[in-house]
């Protein structure tokens, strides 16, 4: 320790108070440390490195796209070497593991990735998201064991929930590198899972003919995955400040700290609560139109619909990629009060989301009929019109998925909720009013009109906080944009 100026102590990371929260940190030049995780003298620890947002950009995109592929590549494995009957099974478990984890994961990652001010660490995050996931595979049981779906079918989905869970898991780890500009180890971890889980899949599928050794080899290699990648120590970034046994010990055996560590984490609960119902919104706000059309023109005009949106998953991959690399950033500048460069970003994400929707729709209507023959085939190149508006919704979720990020990153959760219900509902209505009507045509018009929806609030919301920096700066901190990101 010496004093010069400024107060120099080298023991090791920065420290957290009771709270979770920097103490004099934020306040001085100097650095406070923790005594139980000092490293020894001379052991400084480098600055994390943080990728460029290109960088950033083309590994979110990478990893998005390689782990789709995988994904699309295991329903082609099964329907070569299976039949219809084992894709229904395997597309069973998903329907039933997704939703339950979609709600329990409580999008914590986003949560992570905005917490600029570090509310709260790691550790408690990570805490969280084992329980929730306990929970729900609890909760994905019970529905595969009392559900009135075939019980030959519970090995299976059991399976699939499994793997899912261990996904679920490193998504908590995917908040860790994105909080810290680290979206290459996002991407590499994608795509050696969406690779391993295929490679697996394939394996034992192909030796046993028995689909539930299959996604049993998924949730291993996805285990894995998450022990040997997404958990293992990285130099570039900093250590994780893990409390000591004799600290933990002490806590749980002392009431008011074991009372203060449970409100801290029914205060995360409470404030992820409202992310939880956006995204199971969202996923509900993707299917809508599909269950209407089932139930109004059959199984054979929604495989026609459902081939006509994947389509535009391309745009929706490039989108999100773009969304995932640019929110750390603008979490910094929105809790430093930098409102005019929070601004500028957001503009510029806008502008770049809105030429991104254009290009496609633009390729909808010039070439869209010809796209759909040489992929799909003439039954489909008929309903390019449904396709053009397909792609209209996309373009339009696009720019309300660039405000959205700006709403994220200010951190404002709850409005969310409200925004989603706003967009399901619209959704809703116009599936019962078109579909009945138009056919295929009315439930792309359905999508237009979600999408139109979610953007109109968003552009309000987001309005109001670049627009008005008094209300802004009421609940920002001091200037992060200097701060070393913590685990």
């Amino acid at each position: 320790m010496s004093v010069n100026g400024s107060l120099t102590v080298q023991l090791g990371p920065p420290a957290f108070d009771g709270r979770g929260k920097f103490g004099a940190a934020c306040t001085f030049s100097a650095k406070a440390f923790n005594p139980e995780s000092a490293t020894p003298a001379g052991e400084a620890q480098a600055a994390p490195t943080r990728l460029s947002l290109r960088s950033n950009f083309a590994w979110a995109l990478a990893g998005n796209a390689g782990y789709a592929a995988c994904q699309w590549g295991m329903i082609v494995v099964l329907a070569k070497l299976g039949n219809s009957f084992l894709v229904g099974q395997f597309s069973l478990g998903l329907a039933i593991a997704t939703p339950v984890l979609m709600f329990a994961n409580l999008h914590l990652r986003a949560m992570q990735a905005t917490d600029a001010r570090r509310q709260y660490g790691f550790y408690e995050y990570r805490r969280l998201r084992i329980a929730t996931t306990l929970v729900a595979m609890a909760a994905i049981a019970m529905v595969a064991r009392f559900g009135t779906h075939n019980q030959r079918a519970l090995p299976v989905i059991l399976a699939v929930a499994a793997a899912k869970s261990m996904e679920a898991l490193s998504d908590i780890y995917y908040g860790l590198f994105q909080l810290n500009d680290r979206l290459d180890q996002i991407g590499q971890s994608m795509i050696l899972r969406g690779a391993a889980s295929l490679a697996a899949l394939s394996a034992a599928f192909y030796l046993t003919r028995n689909l539930f050794w299959g996604c049993f080899g998924m949730a291993a290699v996805s285990l894995g995955s998450l022990l040997l990648f997404d958990c293992r120590r990285r130099d570039y970034l900093p250590r994780p400040e893990a409390p000591s046994r004799i600290s933990i010990r002490s806590r749980w055996l002392n009431r008011p700290a074991r009372t203060a560590a449970l409100r801290r984490q029914w205060g995360l609960i409470w404030s992820a609560l409202p992310l939880g119902v956006m995204t199971t919104l969202a996923s509900i706000n993707l299917n809508l139109p599909r269950y209407f059309i089932h139930a109004w023109l059959g199984e054979h005009q929604l495989g026609i619909f459902s081939a006509l949106a994947y389509a535009t998953v391309a745009i929706t991959l490039v989108s999100d990629s773009m969304s995932n690399c640019i929110i750390p950033r603008m979490s910094r500048l929105y809790a430093g009060e930098q409102i005019a460069e929070f601004r500028s970003v957001l503009l510029a994400m806008l502008g770049l989301a809105a030429a991104l929707g254009l290009a496609g729709l633009l390729a909808a209507n010039l070439m869209g009929a010809r796209l759909l023959a040489l992929v799909y085939g003439p039954e489909y190149a008929a309903q390019a019109r449904v396709f053009q508006w397909l792609m209209l919704a996309t373009a339009l979720q696009c720019v309300a998925s660039g405000l959205t990020s700006g709403i994220m990153s200010a951190r404002r959760f709850r409005i969310q909720a409200t925004m989603s219900a706003a967009m399901v509902g619209a959704n809703a209505l116009a599936c019962a009013v078109w579909i009945p009507t138009a056919g295929l045509e009315g439930g792309a018009m359905a999508m237009v009109a979600a999408a139109a929806v979610r953007l109109t609030l968003a552009a309000a919301v987001a309005g109001r906080l670049v627009w008005n920096p008094s209300k802004a700066g009421a609940e920002s901190a001091p200037c992060l944009e200097g701060w070393r990101p913590e685990l």
